[in-house]
């Protein structure tokens, strides 16, 4: 078995001694020579490798389709690969630009001049392990960083769909991330908020808690009682808001206002208290974007309501080092309230109802419509989570083990995998 290349001095008739390398072509028979231009081995195995790399060591051959070559335009709207996606769901331009960044800044630096057939399963192993220590250049300074096993698995997933994507254009015999395994989970762990906690959150008069910030106080209590995601609040539009349920149909985020995450719609059962709390935005905002300061026309932006939030759970005694430990963000309202529909005893086809969330379980569309039965439920929950009682006139729950879940501690849940830079996780 040949080397890719063997190298050899020849003498000029002047006494000049240059490297000349022959080349083995895929039948094994031996090719050139050519000169590598080169005094020095060293210098002329390196040339030799940078051919062999981009595919040039034999002069005329065909090119080698390297992965840089491969990725070409392939995250951007209208490519190949998009344009057959597209034609069975969408895709989001948040996504594209998720899995274009993981190309750029970490699949590119290793495999970009590598030919496509030559990645081999070993070569994709020691990628991904390196995420633990890894060589990168800011502000035009090296640098080693650590990134964690999340956001290696999430650019590993990125790399195993071009991979595969390769292997059904017949670019590719095999796929070489389908043997190499995903890291251990290391997801940072979240305490969400008590009952008790967010009931302070929520007095009657919200000023004390929240200052002049009344948007922003009804868009933490909208989403302590819906888990809506923060895209969908701020997409909110007054024509959806009815006399006991919102309709949510869209979201808004950097790119404009858009479809919810999932695509899907859902009717959320909504308290009379919260229905009117909107409606008294919706007297300055009308039919347009409830959580907006120009009458409408523009939603409020996330961090008014992030920074607002923050500032409100320290008015209530929650310490900044606390809710950075707890990892408390308006995000967790999604996680808190799917805990506390689960609690009070609700089905997972109600929440789903709820929340939008999607999975193996969720098989026709009937989730997407609520009866009597589940609006009622629902709200009773709504009622529980909100401090009221659901039988009124100071009457208590009419199950007596709601009130023992009630009142039970913290609760530690898994922080969701995030697209990982976006923030809007599912």
């Amino acid at each position: 078995m040949h080397n890719d290349f063997t190298l050899f001095l020849r003498e000029y008739p002047n006494g000049k001694k240059v490297f000349f390398y022959y080349a083995y072509d895929k039948e094994g028979r031996r090719r050139g020579p050519w000169t590598t231009k080169s005094m020095k081995k060293t210098a002329a195995r390196n040339y030799c490798n940078g051919l062999l790399l981009a595919g040039e060591l034999i002069p005329g051959q065909k090119k080698v389709l390297t992965f840089g070559d491969y990725a070409k335009g392939f995250w951007e709207r209208g490519s190949e690969y998009i344009e057959n996606q597209e034609s069975r769901a969408d895709i989001t331009d948040s996504y594209i630009e998720t899995c274009q960044r993981h190309l750029t800044n970490q699949i590119l630096p290793f495999f970009g001049k590598t030919p496509l057939d030559k990645i081999t399963d070993d070569d994709v192993n020691k990628w991904l392990l390196g995420f633990k220590k890894r060589e990168v250049v800011i502000n035009g300074k090296p640098k080693t960083t650590g990134y964690k096993n999340t956001y290696a698995n999430s650019v590993f997933g990125t790399l195993t769909l071009m991979m595969g994507e390769a292997v059904k254009r017949k670019l590719i015999s095999q796929n070489p991330c389908g043997n190499v395994s995903r890291l251990k989970n290391d997801r940072k762990k979240m305490e969400i908020l008590t009952v008790e906690e967010a009931q302070k959150l929520f007095p009657d008069d919200y000023a004390a808690v929240w200052g002049d910030k009344e948007a922003a106080y009804i868009a933490n209590k909208l989403a302590s009682l819906t888990g809506m995601r923060i895209g969908e609040i701020l997409g909110m539009r007054g024509e959806f808001v009815f006399d006991d349920y919102i309709y949510v149909c869209g979201q808004y985020t950097r790119y404009g206002y858009g479809p919810t995450k999932t695509k899907a719609n859902r009717k959320i059962p909504l308290i009379p208290e919260m229905i009117a709390l909107l409606r008294k935005l919706m007297e300055k905002n009308g039919a347009g974007y409830v959580f907006s300061f120009d009458g409408g026309a523009t939603p409020a932006g996330q961090t008014y309501i992030s920074r607002a939030f923050q500032a409100a759970m320290i008015n209530t005694g929650i310490s900044g080092t606390e809710i950075k430990r707890r990892g408390l963000t308006v995000h967790g309202w999604r996680h808190f309230l799917n805990t506390e529909l689960l609690r009070q005893g609700l089905t997972i086809e109600q929440i789903q109802v709820v929340t939008g969330h999607i999975t193996d379980g969720m098989t026709t569309d009937r989730y997407n419509h609520l009866d009597a039965r589940q609006l009622a439920d629902v709200m009773k929950a709504q009622q529980v989570i909100a401090g009221n009682h659901p039988g009124g006139n100071g009457s208590p729950p009419e199950n007596p083990e709601t009130s023992k879940m009630v009142s039970a501690g913290p609760l530690i849940v898994n922080f969701p995998q995030k697209e990982i830079l976006n923030a809007e996780a599912s």
